[in-house]
């Protein structure tokens, strides 16, 4: 008998952890039960007979299954109806009758759910006899008054309004509105909300007269892709939601549609956060459920429409991990009197779903400058509990509501950049309002004086870069004639300090914590190392004037892409590089066209007889193109590669090369990343992208001392030239030979200069050239674009 219970009691263990290993996140919602099928799953409807038997109606890619839910806890399929394929699949019921659409080109599918018998009608008539041919509708919906509404239905577009009541198998069609495409309608009490999904907006419509429905306001929604609206029974709030990654659900104030305002929106935290994509919301009672995608159910209290919390979530999806993409939870439906609630994911079936009622607490904030009392806005609140928080930011009145899914007792933090922070301890109860005036105080203000200096002559150095920079505030300066910068009223806090100017490796004093007036000394070492965190003067030319290069680190991509680069390289200074402005675009007026030259500043190598240069870049698309890097010497120009094309999402790997250079000219030498992309076959080909960071040169030093050329002062102008290019010198350079070179450096025209002072380069293709002016004393480099 105890071996018995030993083992029972070991099963009983392993079960648990099971269970745990495989249990999907949830609050405050039980899972009753799931049931899984072979083909995906798209939308969800309910149905509650006359004796209250409730029944669930899954659309799928291949159909319709209807289940009992007698036992919510063991559905029962009572049928399978076959349609055409189709990943998309919606349901709604008017009476005993339910009503199918998809895009696939079957029409209405009408089922009568006394008798699950069926049938598909594809034209619809109005009393007149007119015929209206419906064979795809993208949704669709029953108002209170069992009247169905089609919304982008082919041939239309808009909205079809269609009246079931006489004839449930043949519904009359009362209107077709074809203004603006309607990714969904919602309709109460004769208003007509519609998604119109490719504007942007939701619009609102007079529809007592169902044969002359009149467009009387619309609004953008808060993401710009309107995908789904309902509105409130007893309030005029109506919640919508963008299909759109990293967008929020939005609650609207509609009681003046000439005055539409935002009362609050609701996006999920995290890392992960601007991936997420709301799908469908519906609204029961005082709380919102949203299907959202791969988080599955999120239920929001909006007893205060400014204020929107979560209190439950049950996640659907199975693939934790990687939350982006359009996967997971279709759609909920949460109005059975039971109170269970079922939802569809699209890879895992049907779920039957028991939300507990959980109820939330409120916190409402004031926020001031403890000297002033002026509010503060912007400001950040976060409650913290048991692993849990919720964070809210105040208006310009100082104010914010926000509030935490559990009555606990929590911690509270307010901050503000410039100010203390303020960490309080409350208790919050369900259903209460907590009202807070917080008051900051301003940090202390200090002076920091940096000196720079060459480590090896010990002389000031004269404009030097110095970026001051936390995760609050940002300062760039340039130091004087004696080196030195002086940046006031700094907060006291953590910093981080770089220093740099080309033709010196970088300088890096991370988290150096300011607490008073501080004097910093800083001496560079001769050298050439550029990890972007500084705008050193890197210089871009190019033919295409849509595509140029730029500093950054990728912000502006809303998305990042698994394909290409999205963040700097590891282990350098800051978060910046070099890349085209065209990640975030796609359109072929982005694709680049023709060449493009990104040079570095000029370096002066005649210190070294070798030198090692390594760096790291990333290029990819194009079709006839090219995607070169060199080092242009005065004289010549040195092939080092072409970038490697890859599309893991990340920089190449840094590439080292080691030069012997002791026979090149130096002085004035330059990187070059060259681009090219044929103008025959750019349009049809990936559009080209390039990105460069972790430039870094060093050398060997010479052991005997190198005399330096004597370098004339030539301007050229205008520069990009036209057909002429004047020359400005301080010497005279009748009798020396001028070249003009490719960057191969092949030499492509030469001539004995005269006394005249322009040349003619109407016959030069337009590019990059290298001109080189010699003589006995006086050779020269110049680039010129034409």
């Amino acid at each position: 008998m105890q071996r018995l219970i030993h083992k029972l009691f070991i099963l009983y263990i392993i079960m648990l952890i099971s269970s745990n290993l495989f249990a999907q996140p949830a609050y405050h919602i039980q899972l009753l039960s799931q049931v899984k099928i072979a083909e995906q799953a798209s939308s969800i409807w309910g149905y509650t007979d006359s004796s209250g038997l409730e029944y669930a109606l899954l659309g799928t890619s291949l159909g319709v299954r209807i289940y009992s839910l007698a036992d919510p806890y063991n559905p029962v399929e009572l049928k399978f109806i076959p349609c055409s394929t189709s990943i998309w699949r919606e349901l709604k019921t008017a009476g005993a009758y339910a009503y199918v659409v998809t895009e696939s080109g079957d029409g209405l599918l009408i089922i009568d759910m006394k008798t699950l018998d069926h049938q598909f009608v594809k034209t619809v008539y109005n009393t007149a006899g007119d015929s209206l041919r419906i064979l795809s509708s993208h949704t669709l919906y029953v108002d209170e008054n069992q009247l169905i509404y089609l919304a982008g239905a082919s041939g239309v577009g808009g909205f079809i309004i269609l009246d079931p009541r006489k004839n449930p198998w043949q519904p009359e069609w009362l209107n077709a509105t074809s203004f603006e495409y309607m990714h969904e309608v919602h309709v109460y009490k004769d208003t007509l909300y519609g998604a119109a999904i490719y504007n942007g907006i939701f619009s609102i419509w007079d529809v007592k007269d169902k044969k002359n429905p009149k467009r009387i306001a619309e609004h953008e929604s808060s993401g710009h892709f309107t995908h789904s609206v309902w509105i409130e029974k007893n309030r005029p709030i109506l919640y919508t939601n963008d299909e759109t990654s990293g967008a929020a659900v939005g609650a609207w104030d509609v009681s003046d549609p000439s005055f539409i305002r935002k009362t609050d929106e609701f996006k999920i935290g995290g890392d992960q956060s601007r991936f997420l994509v709301p799908h469908n919301v519906f609204h029961k009672g005082d709380k919102l459920y949203v299907a959202y995608y791969s988080e599955g159910v999120r239920i929001l209290d909006t007893k205060d429409p400014y204020n929107l919390l979560e209190v439950a979530y049950y996640d659907t999806d199975t693939l934790q991990k990687n939350k982006a993409g359009f996967r997971g939870c279709w759609s909920v439906y949460p109005f059975f009197n039971s109170g269970i609630s079922i939802a569809s994911d699209i890879e895992n079936g049907m779920y039957v779903l028991k939300y507990d009622s959980n109820q939330p607490t409120y916190l409402h904030a004031k926020i001031v400058d403890s000297i002033t009392q002026e509010p503060i806005y912007n400001a950040r609140l976060t409650i913290e509990q048991n692993g849990r928080n919720q964070e809210a930011r105040s208006n310009l009145k100082g104010e914010l509501r926000t509030g935490f899914p559990e009555a606990d007792s929590v911690t509270v933090h307010v901050y503000f950049k410039g100010y203390f922070e303020k960490t309080i301890r409350v208790y919050l109860q369900r259903n209460q309002i907590l009202k807070l005036d917080i008051a900051l105080v301003e940090l202390p203000k200090h002076q920091i004086q940096i000196r720079i200096q060459d480590k090896e002559t010990h002389e000031a150095i004269s404009f030097a870069k110095v970026l001051l920079s936390n995760p609050d505030y940002e300062y760039e300066l340039s130091t004087n004639d004696s080196g030195v910068v002086i940046f006031n009223s700094i907060y006291e806090s953590s910093w981080d300090l770089y220093a740099g100017k080309w033709a010196y490796k970088q300088a890096w004093i991370p988290s150096f914590v300011l607490q008073n007036d501080t004097i910093i000394h800083i001496a560079l070492e001769p050298g050439y190392e550029d990890d972007l965190v500084l705008d050193l003067g890197w210089q871009h030319f190019g033919a295409d004037l849509n595509v140029r290069w730029k500093r950054g680190d990728f912000s502006e991509i809303p998305i990042p892409s698994s394909n290409f680069p999205s963040k700097d390289i590891e282990g350098d200074l800051g978060t910046k590089c070099l890349y085209t402005d065209n990640f975030d675009k796609d359109e072929s007026f982005y694709r680049f066209i023709d060449s493009s030259f990104l040079f570095s500043p000029l370096m002066d190598l005649r210190r070294y007889d070798a030198i090692e240069l390594s760096f790291a870049s990333w290029a990819y698309g194009g079709f006839s193109s090219s995607k070169e890097q060199f080092l242009v010497f005065p004289d010549t120009s040195y092939f080092l590669q072409t970038a490697p094309e890859n599309l893991s999402g990340l920089f190449n790997e840094p590439v080292q090369f080691k030069l012997d250079v002791h026979s090149f000219r130096r002085d004035s030498v330059r990187f070059l990343f060259r681009l090219y992309n044929d103008p025959q076959t750019a349009q049809q080909a990936i559009r080209m992208m390039a990105a460069l960071d972790g430039f870094k040169l060093t050398g060997t030093k010479m052991n005997t001392q190198v005399s330096t050329y004597d370098n004339a002062k030539i301007n050229l102008f205008p520069n990009p030239a036209g057909d002429k290019i004047y020359i400005k010198s301080e010497i005279s350079l009748t009798g020396k030979l001028l070249k003009i070179l490719d960057l191969n450096g092949t030499v492509i025209w030469q001539a004995d200069l005269t006394d005249r002072s322009f040349l003619d380069v109407s016959k030069l293709e337009k590019g990059v050239y290298l001109l080189s002016c010699e003589g006995n004393r006086y050779p020269i480099k110049l680039i010129i674009l034409k």
